[in-house]
């Protein structure tokens, strides 16, 4: 295991900035994940550790030691991918052994080694078996078994379970979870999938544009997100953000939502612009005084649960308000409903995007540019970045 440590990295590929002044610690035997959009630059900073690119600016440190000019082999770094990359006409077995060959490790040793990272990984049944012969799960574990039978100082997974069907990444992602705490190599695991992520991270980096936007717990992401991104990009459907419109004074406030005026319980912190409201802080339907009607434009009956879809013009891009609602709720596009937002539950942010609560887990340390307006399109590409976040 190692503690790796990112300083000031900054890449670019074609006079293109893919990741810009990024600093990150994932301590020793740390389960990090990297969660954002696809270009976001998470699989660059994987293949910088790697060595499978150079860095330009900064420095990549493994256990204090910069390794920015040492060889992948120099390392001890094991990366899997997400075609699985397993030799076809050799057996599960052949596999596991072939890194152990390439290093001279005497056969005993080398058996040892396979049996222990078999047994871990459920793969003894399938020693015998060529990949043809096994499921995509299967092919995953043993790319798996392929890296950590090295023993790495760091465990480097790049969307594995991008190539697989729906079910059996469910299926595979839970047998991830259930390895995770018994594997204890310091890993950082690459996603865009946020299921994953709540599921395997200790901790989740979330990355856009090349640049750190949040690192934390993922509960502590999801409650408390640092900026409209994560407010968005955290969340299935994703939290409901819009322009805040109130009015009266403190102790009568009133706050607008889908064209109507409800009482605000709660006076909002100076320089609010925006709000956040997470589908689940809806109730209804309703009989409330100051409840909402809204009139339904789409659902999403899923059982346990119905998703309802109407329209707000002060929503961020356009994008429609979603309520999560018990599954007993019957509803129909174009039928009107009553519903009663928790005005308690609203997430604050300024012009420039940056979450105005105060994190009641101050573990990492924000900076936002001055004087920056908010857009939608300037946001995402915005310069919001976490300075220095200490593993505690």
């Amino acid at each position: 295991m190692a503690v790796v440590e990112f300083a000031d990295i900054h890449k670019a590929f074609a006079g293109q900035t893919v990741i810009r002044d990024l600093d990150l610690h994932v301590a020793e035997g740390e389960w990090m994940v990297l969660l954002g959009p696809s270009g976001c630059g998470k699989s660059t900073l994987l293949r910088l550790l790697a060595g499978l690119e150079a860095v330009e600016q900064g420095e990549i440190r493994l256990d204090g030691r910069v390794v920015n000019d040492l060889t992948p082999q120099q390392r001890n770094v094991a990366m899997v991918f997400q075609d699985y990359a397993l030799y076809p006409n050799m057996t599960v077995r052949e596999n596991l052994a072939f890194p152990l060959r390439m290093r001279g490790m005497k056969r005993a040793r080398r058996e040892a080694r396979i049996q222990s990272v078999a047994r871990t990984l459920g793969l003894e049944p399938l020693l015998g078996r060529r990949p043809a012969a096994l499921s995509g799960g299967q092919r995953q574990r043993v790319a798996m078994g392929r890296a950590l039978v090295r023993d790495p100082a760091v465990f480097l997974m790049d969307e594995p379970l991008s190539n697989l069907d729906a079910r059996l990444r469910g299926q595979i992602r839970n047998e991830i979870a259930t390895l995770r705490d018994r594997l204890v190599t310091t890993t950082l695991y690459v996603t865009h999938d946020q299921v994953e992520a709540m599921t395997l991270g200790q901790r989740v980096a979330v990355m856009a544009g090349g640049i750190l936007q949040q690192v934390d717990t993922p509960m502590t992401l999801y409650d408390q997100p640092a900026n409209l991104f994560v407010a968005r990009f955290l969340g299935s459907p994703p939290m409901n953000c819009f322009a805040v419109r109130l009015r009266g004074e403190s102790g009568r406030r009133e706050w607008e939502l889908a064209g109507q005026w409800l009482p605000l319980p709660i006076d909002p912190p100076e320089g609010a612009t925006h709000a956040g409201l997470r589908p689940e802080a809806f109730s209804g339907p309703a009989d409330a005084r100051h409840a909402l009607q809204v009139v339904v434009e789409g659902v999403e009956a899923l059982g346990h649960e119905v998703l309802v879809y109407f329209t707000d013009e002060q929503s961020l891009e356009g994008m429609p308000m979603a309520a999560r609602l018990p599954g007993q709720v019957r509803v129909a596009p174009g039928d009107t409903l009553t519903l009663l937002p928790d005005a308690e539950q609203l997430h604050w942010f300024d012009a420039s995007g940056r979450r105005l609560a105060t994190l009641t887990h101050p573990i990492c340390a924000f900076s936002s540019p001055p004087d920056q307006g908010f857009s939608s399109d300037s946001f995402w590409k915005s310069t919001h970045q976490v300075h220095h976040c200490p593993w505690k």
